[in-house]
């Protein structure tokens, strides 16, 4: 009898002490903390990557900038062209790294960012898209302005910082993520000098094309509607300054039509900074990914 109950008892010790290594197991569905996997700095076995693509929609709001013509026609700047506020689209791919507990409660991450819009200057700024006067106009015509079609894009990478809110045991660790973030990549504005003038039936792209660095900065916050789905409200605001930006300043650009060839836009080089803020708001759906 005493050999069967010390024989219970050595196997109830084995079983417990089991229970205790299975439960301190970092990857064990018991541990309260899934991102308690060691005491250093977040690395490559830190805890679950969460992998997400994003799609958003909203409005940029450009601000009014300074056009300094680089061709020796005259005025040489014109200052406060206003670029119109339009829709603006795009989507972003990341990865965010949990790190709670491990660098002051805050989790990090990095994604690709993209979107496009439309700064459209409206017609007609005098000497920026129309001659007022006609006295540069080459036949002489006055107010003979279009607008100055624009599009925008933006490609780049953002590296960003989160705070978790509301953190349960089980994934997505938190219910509310504010972030901000900074990031750099490749800003593009497409010009129509003329808008639709120019256009002939083997020239019909007239776009003058510019590309420079742009820098961002982004903050927002994200919150999950279901266990992979989430919502989120963002804002950006991007920088970049470019040397090749291009207008017809006094409507000389000769009319479209069916030929298939003849004179292109008339086109005068200018520089400008461009500063825009964007609003997003978009949709995420998210995995996660154990190492």
């Amino acid at each position: 009898m005493k050999a069967s109950m010390s024989a219970m008892i050595c196997l109830l010790c084995l079983l417990g002490s089991a229970d205790l290594t299975r439960a301190d197991d970092p990857y064990s569905q018991r541990v309260a903390d899934p991102y308690a996997l060691s005491d250093g700095l977040p690395n490559m076995s830190s805890g679950m990557y969460e992998l997400y693509f994003s799609a958003m929609g909203g409005v940029a709001l450009p601000f009014s900038q300074d056009a300094t013509f680089t061709d020796g026609s005259q005025p040489r700047v014109i200052e406060d062209v206003d670029y119109q506020m339009k829709h603006t689209w795009g989507g972003n791919a990341g990865i965010w790294f949990p790190t709670r507990n491990k660098v002051a409660g805050f989790d990090l991450g990095v994604e690709l960012t993209g979107f496009v819009w439309h700064p459209d200057v409206a017609c007609c700024r005098d000497f920026f898209n129309n001659d007022p006067t006609g006295s540069f106009q080459r036949d002489g015509i006055a107010n003979r302005g279009t607008t100055t079609e624009v599009d925008g894009a933006y490609v780049g990478a953002n590296f960003l910082v989160r705070h978790p809110m509301a953190i349960s045991e089980g994934y997505p660790n938190g219910r509310w993520f504010p972030y901000v973030g900074v990031g750099v990549g490749a800003h593009q504005l497409g010009m129509k000098p003329g808008g639709a003038r120019g256009q002939h039936l083997l020239s019909a792209i007239t776009t003058q094309r510019d590309t420079t660095v742009g820098f961002l900065a982004v903050g927002g916050i994200k919150g999950h509607l279901f266990k992979y789905l989430s919502a989120f409200a963002e804002a950006k605001y991007l920088y970049a300054h470019h040397k090749g930006l291009s207008a017809d300043r006094y409507g000389d650009s000769v009319a479209g039509d069916l030929a298939f060839s003849g004179e292109g836009p008339q086109v005068h080089p200018y520089t400008s900074t461009i500063n825009t803020i964007f609003v997003h708001v978009g949709l995420s759906l998210h995995f996660d990914w154990k190492p």
